[in-house]
Parts: C-alpha cells; sequence; structure tokens
C-alpha cells in the first residue's frame, strides 16, 4: 500500500491546504449562520445551536491539525481524522436541512473528493465508504424515528419504501461514482507527479553532467546575451582571460574581451568557423586566442556563445620548428662553409699582412691594405658566428650565482659604455641562482648589451634588471633607442636578419639558441621610438649548501 499513500512532505503540504479550506467553509458558515440570524428569519433555536456547534467543532478541528501539523507529527492520522470530520460536518449538515431530501448531500463527494487529495487512492476509497455509511445510517434512522427531526418544521411522514429505495440508491451511487472517479484522478496525479519528479531527477542529472563537462573542458566558453552582455564564463575561460567568471558576468563583451567582440559583428555564424585574436588579459597577459562563435537560443532569449582555444604555446612551437628548419639548413651551410672560407681567408689575411710591411708601399697602397685586412678580419669573424651558430656547443650546466654573473659582465661592459658616452644601469637582486653555463650565459648577456648599445644614441642609456619572477630568474636589458619596427619583430631571432648597417644577422639567433638549450626563453617588447627590452626568463634553481650556509650566518 505504500505506492498509493502520498510521502510524507507531499501529505504535508495537502493537509495544510485542506486545513485551510476547513477555516474558510467554517468562517463562510459563520458568517451566513449570523447573517440569516440578524436578518430577521431566524432560525429555531435548536438548528441554529446545532448550526454554531458544527461551526465550533470546524474550527476545534482545524486548530487542532494546525497544531499537529507544526509539529509535523501524525500526519496520516490526521489525514484520517479529516475525512472523519469532513463526513461528520456533512451528516450534521444533511440532517438539519431535512434528512434524505437535504440539498447539502452534495457535501459528501465534498468530503470524498478531499480523502483523495490527502490521500490519493486509499482516502477517496475510505471517504466513499464512510460518507455512503454516514448517509444510509441518517436516512435509515431518520426514517424508522430513532432519530427526530431537529425542528418541528421539518417534520414528515415516512418516505415510501420505494422512494426511499431510490433516494439511497442514487445517493450511494453518486458517493461511489465520486469516489471511483476522484481515485481515478488521484491515482493519475499520482502517477504524473511521480513521472515529473523522475523527469526533475533526469534533469538535474542532465544539468549536472553538462555542468561538470563545461567546467572540466580545456577550451574556454563564453557566452552573451542579445545585447552582448556576458552571462557566463567557464573555468578554462577564467584563466585565459585572466578574470573570474563573477567579475565578468553582466559586463559588456566589447569592454572586458575588446580582441573576441568580433565575434558578435559577423553576419555568418558557423561553429566550424575559425578565427584567432590577440586577447590582453585583466591580468595583462597577451594570449593568441583561436576562436568560434554561434547563435545561442534559450527559451525566448537570445545571444552568442563563444568557444575559444589558448594557442600562444601551439604558436610558440610552432614558430620555433620553423626557426628550427631554417636553423638546420643554416647549420648545414655553415659547416660546408665554414672548411671551405677559413683556410682560404687565413692565407689571404696572413698574405695581406706580410705584404702591408713592405716598405715600399705607399700611403695609397697601405690604405687599400688596411681595408683588405678589415674586411678580411669581418670576414673571419662572419664564419667564426657561422660555426657557433652551426654547431652549438653543449651548456655545461652548473649553479651559477646570476646577480654576480651579471654585475661581472656589465663591469666589463662599462668600457665600451664610456667609450661611446652611455650610461649603463644595472639592477639585481641578490641570492638569484640559476643552473646554466656561465661563459655562454655571459656571452648572452654580452650580445644583448652590445645590440642595446648600437640602438642607442649618445648620451643615451642601457639598463640591465635581474629579479626572480615566479619560479623563473628574469634577465632584462633596455635600451632608448628607436625601437624595432612591428613587421621586423616575428624575424628578430632568424638568422642573418639584422637591421643593422654591418651586422650578421647571427648575433640574436645565438643567442636565442643558447637560452632555449638552457631550458628557458626569451621575448622582447619594442615600440618604435621609444627603445626596446629584451626579456630572458631562466629556471631558478636552489643555491648550494655552501651559499645557504653564508646567508644565514
Amino acid at each position: 500500500m505504500g505506492n498509493l499513500e502520498a510521502k510524507p512532505p507531499d501529505l504535508y503540504r495537502k493537509l495544510v491546504l485542506l486545513t485551510g479550506i476547513r477555516l474558510l467553509v467554517g468562517t463562510a458558515l459563520l458568517v451566513a449562520t449570523a447573517l440569516l440570524s440578524l436578518g430577521g428569519e431566524p432560525f429555531p433555536r435548536g438548528i441554529e445551536s446545532w448550526l454554531y456547534a458544527i461551526i465550533g467543532g470546524l474550527y476545534v478541528a482545524s486548530l487542532i491539525s494546525v497544531f499537529l501539523l507544526r509539529q509535523r507529527r501524525f500526519l496520516r492520522g490526521l489525514a484520517h481524522a479529516h475525512i472523519a470530520a469532513d463526513v461528520l460536518a456533512a451528516t450534521g449538515l444533511v440532517y438539519l436541512t431535512g434528512g434524505a431530501e437535504s440539498v447539502f448531500t452534495i457535501l459528501y463527494p465534498l468530503a470524498i473528493v478531499n480523502g483523495a487529495i490527502g490521500l490519493g487512492r486509499r482516502g477517496a476509497v475510505l471517504g466513499a465508504a464512510a460518507a455512503s455509511l454516514g448517509f444510509v445510517a441518517l436516512v435509515i434512522g431518520q426514517e424508522h424515528g430513532v432519530l427526530l427531526p431537529a425542528a418541528s418544521y421539518l417534520e414528515r411522514s415516512p418516505l415510501p419504501p420505494g422512494r426511499l429505495a431510490l433516494t439511497l440508491l442514487l445517493n450511494l451511487s453518486a458517493f461511489l461514482l465520486a469516489g471511483a472517479l476522484a481515485a481515478f484522478l488521484a491515482e493519475q496525479l499520482r502517477g504524473a507527479r511521480s513521472e515529473l519528479a523522475e523527469r526533475e531527477t533526469q534533469l538535474e542529472a542532465l544539468e549536472a553532467t553538462f555542468s561538470a563537462i563545461v567546467r572540466s573542458i580545456s577550451s574556454g566558453i563564453i557566452t552573451t546575451d542579445e545585447h552582448g552582455q556576458i552571462t557566463y564564463l567557464n573555468p578554462a575561460g577564467e584563466e585565459i582571460a585572466g578574470m573570474s567568471g563573477g567579475a565578468a558576468r553582466g559586463k559588456p563583451l566589447q569592454g572586458a574581451m575588446p580582441a573576441l567582440a568580433d565575434a558578435l559583428n559577423r553576419s555568418s555564424w558557423s561553429g566550424r568557423q575559425r578565427n584567432e585574436a590577440l586577447l590582453r588579459g585583466a591580468d595583462g597577459r597577451e594570449r593568441i586566442v583561436g576562436w568560434a562563435a554561434s547563435r545561442l537560443a534559450a527559451g525566448s532569449a537570445h545571444g552568442h556563445v563563444i568557444v575559444f582555444q589558448d594557442l600562444t604555446d601551439f604558436r610558440r612551437m610552432e614558430e620555433a620548428m620553423r626557426r628550427a628548419d631554417r636553423l638546420a639548413v643554416v647549420g648545414g651551410l655553415a659547416a660546408g662553409l665554414a672548411h671551405e672560407i677559413r683556410n682560404p681567408l687565413a692565407a689571404m689575411c696572413g698574405s695581406i699582412e706580410m705584404l702591408s710591411l713592405s716598405p715600399s708601399l705607399g700611403e695609397q697602397e697601405k690604405r687599400l691594405m688596411g681595408v683588405v685586412r678589415g674586411e678580411g678580419e669581418r670576414l673571419e669573424a662572419l664564419v667564426k658566428d657561422f660555426l657557433a651558430f652551426a654547431r652549438p656547443a653543449s651548456p655545461q650546466l652548473q649553479t651559477v650565482d646570476a646577480a654576480h654573473l651579471v654585475e661581472e659582465t656589465a663591469d666589463v661592459f662599462r668600457l665600451q659604455a664610456i667609450s661611446r658616452d652611455l650610461e649603463l644601469s644595472v639592477e639585481v637582486e641578490r641570492g638569484v641562482w640559476v643552473s646554466a653555463d656561465p661563459n655562454q650565459l655571459k656571452q648572452v648577456l654580452w650580445n644583448l648589451l652590445g645590440n642595446a648599445a648600437d640602438a642607442s644614441e649618445t648620451g643615451g642609456r642601457v639598463s640591465v634588471r635581474l629579479r626572480r619572477q615566479g619560479a623563473q630568474a628574469l634577465l632584462d636589458v633596455e635600451d632608448c633607442g628607436q625601437g624595432i619596427d612591428a613587421e621586423d619583430l616575428p624575424r628578430i631571432f632568424d638568422p642573418f636578419f639584422t637591421t643593422k648597417l654591418k651586422g650578421t644577422g647571427l648575433g640574436l639567433a645565438i643567442v636565442h639558441r643558447v637560452v632555449e638549450a638552457h631550458g628557458g626563453r626569451i621575448a622582447v617588447r619594442s615600440e618604435p621610438g621609444r627603445g626596446s627590452t629584451f626579456s630572458v626568463a631562466l629556471p631558478l634553481t636552489r643555491a648550494p649548501a655552501a651559499a645557504q650556509a653564508a646567508a644565514a650566518g
């Protein structure tokens, strides 16, 4: 029978509703009785007393029901008591208004319906049975003189047996029909509620699954309403955009992520369409993102959904692979050229050196010999750079005090800076240790300082800074020269690419290769007319035990 009865939480709500209806009915009866009594047509004293007794009984039953409902106790017993109270109240009103011929027999089906509301099919059966027994007992008692009429004007002759049987049959048929219909509707309602609860459970499970997928997916997902305001940003999107979903929600996409705002302006929406943009996050970091957008319809609301991915590392790897391919070609070329050029070049330079010592040479011949010797030396340096680039030595890693190395290299370079009338500024953070080849790291810093000096004008300034940044050591070399054009920045580390009149184009390529061999990265920031900053990031390492002991002492 458990599947036929209402669950306690559901039963509680139903009993609260029925108690409220019962109070309203009792109040309506009280008002009607009072109005009829004050309107000049008072009820006979016996009937009026019975009416007030029934009304009072309804109030008392409702108060007891309210008390038990507040404690949420005896709910099923209370539901059965409701059926009994409704049937007794209906029987009392029928008794006071003529018995078998009373128009208030309509109250019995209402009691049956109330029973069905409270206890479902079981309540409908109990209500129909109680109503039938109550009505039959009342009518038979009155017709056989067991129950006297409530007032003298209700006295009448007993009904003929045939009419009495017909009255009982019609009313009992109505009660049973009302019970069957109420039971059917209660069962249908129970099934509908059960199906609704199952659908809600499935919907909650589906929503939880969808939420888990959206939250765990590695791509960023952002949704906007029809006005372009952000309505949702998943965790991956928060990481890429550098802002929380709560902070982004409600903001216009144009203001929060201008790089993705183009998605709202496309006339053609296709999930297969791929676009790329440079996204500057709220945390200041720049990322290359690929995005696809489509329209989003949720009921009557419309908007857009944008799926985007961080392609920065992928594009960096792609660029590194292209550079590696170019370097491999250059390496093969350099290895061959070095053997073919270096020996003849050494012979030529030696011969020129010998010829320049001849006392018979005039000033013009000596000047020309000097030009040839200078160009030979430059060609020798180019071949040397070729070899250094094509066949880089593997770094001999050791724990290096980066602050000491930077200061030492800067002190050596300071003489060149003074000769060029440049100011050299050095700022280092102590206790920055890296795992590196000190000679190669000095070469990196020397090349960067030389490039910064070449880019700076007389009286300019070159700055060197070393500091910690997370788990990395960050070395910045900044100049105040003319800067690098935006179209030249992607090629700045390519071999043989240079903006200098006499540059070989291999210095920065060698720096890039050495930094990558140390597991680091190098980047450049530059604005025309405002100088350039080269940043080298290397992984930090722990200081040697001796250095730790010295620092602690």
